[in-house]
């Protein structure tokens, strides 16, 4: 089993999680590392490895992060690099529809990588713009 890290700035790694769970219930392998004003890039490096630790006994891990270039981007392929021993992929841009699908996948993948090149364009199918109809498709 993959496990999962979510990461970003202010509370979106577990305002997400929240959201996750209300969806889809329990979760387990996933870890969430906030990077909140009034913490330093040391301590997200911290709270990040103490993430990776955590996850250590899963196949692989997929960081989840919020802005490509950012510092909880940044710090997690810093991170992938210093930790061999760990499979690690990281990917930004995360939104709700990806997580779902995401967490729902973990068991079906033993390579983050594979998960990541899957989950991408779930990422993107989940964005759309309303478009006005006469009478809405019921479901």
């Amino acid at each position: 089993m993959l496990g999962l890290l979510i990461t970003g700035h202010g509370h979106f790694a577990t305002g997400m999680f929240s959201a996750l769970e209300l969806i889809a219930g329990a979760q387990t392998n996933i870890v969430c590392v906030d990077f909140e004003s009034d913490h330093s890039i040391e301590d997200l490096k911290e709270n990040l490895t103490k993430g990776f630790d955590s996850l250590k006994d899963c196949d692989g891990v997929l960081v989840l992060s919020d802005l490509p270039g950012g510092s909880p981007f940044q710090t997690s392929v810093e991170l992938k690099y210093e930790r061999p021993d760990q499979v690690i992929e990281v990917i930004s841009g995360t939104n709700l529809p990806l997580l779902v699908s995401c967490a729902a996948m973990t068991t079906l993948f033993d390579n983050p990588l594979n998960l990541a090149e899957a989950m991408i364009p779930e990422g993107k199918d989940g964005m759309l713009r309303f478009e006005y109809y006469e009478k809405l498709p019921s479901r």
